[in-house]
């Protein structure tokens, strides 16, 4: 009986059984990649545009919620969505008599990651939207263009090309980052090797076919952001 103990050799049969389970756990991965990142980019050009107008109030409080997200790893903002937010709900609304127990996983991780993202998202727009030289406006106006016409149609495309690199690193970033929703028992691909791990201890072939599935993920998605960005510097007449 091989349970209970270590076993040293390698085993391709469970690599070939623990696929269909990791494939099955695959939609809920890019999910909580691709959802967060798209909220997270609405949530953090709105942020962005927030900071660069300076309302003293108001640009300070998203200092501190960029701060707060940017500063505070990942599994810790998990944990404290998982297990805080429910605590704090007792707390405030119920005199801290325990009502609430939890919060459903999948969705606390959706919405953490995706405030998670605004936070970075925020930055690499910001920065983008400030190394568009803002003399540009002046000559948008000087023909007659509206300032909301010259944001649209001069100072945010150039902002695009600018952004696009980082926007796709932080992609893919994340989509490695959310190996760790197992943690609050999100069953990713992560959590599905691992699973299946545990029941014969075949934890090297478990995690090696994981890392196979980021690396063919990174290099699927790699080739076609490339593609975009090839693409966006064409239309906008900067192709090498």
């Amino acid at each position: 009986d091989e349970k209970g103990k270590c076993t040293m050799n390698f085993s391709w049969a469970f690599i070939f059984d623990t696929t269909g389970y990791v494939v099955k756990a695959l939609p809920l991965t890019l999910f909580l990649t691709i959802f967060p990142v798209t909220a997270g980019l609405v949530l953090g050009f709105l942020l962005a545009l927030l900071k660069m107008y300076r309302v003293p109030v108001v640009n300070r409080l998203v200092s501190i919620y960029v701060s707060f997200f940017r500063s505070i790893p990942l599994l810790v903002l998990l944990f404290l969505a998982f297990y805080g937010i429910p605590k704090l709900i007792n707390f405030t609304f119920y005199g801290g008599e325990r009502v609430w127990g939890s919060i459903d996983m999948n969705k606390n991780a959706v919405v953490t990651l995706t405030l998670y993202s605004s936070a970075f998202l925020c930055e690499i727009v910001r920065g983008a939207l400030n190394s568009v030289d803002m003399r540009q406006m002046e000559a948008a106006h000087a023909l007659g263009m509206t300032k909301r016409q010259a944001y649209f149609r001069i100072i945010i495309p150039q902002a695009i090309i600018v952004a696009l690199p980082n926007y796709f690193n932080f992609f893919l970033a994340l989509l490695k980052g959310t190996s760790v929703v197992f943690t609050i028992s999100v069953v990713d691909i992560m959590a599905a090797a691992k699973l299946q791990a545990e029941y014969g201890y075949r934890y090297i072939e478990a995690y090696t076919l994981v890392g196979f599935f980021y690396i063919i993920l990174s290099i699927g998605f790699s080739q076609i952001f490339t593609r975009i960005e090839k693409n966006a510097k064409l239309h906008m007449g900067l192709a090498e």
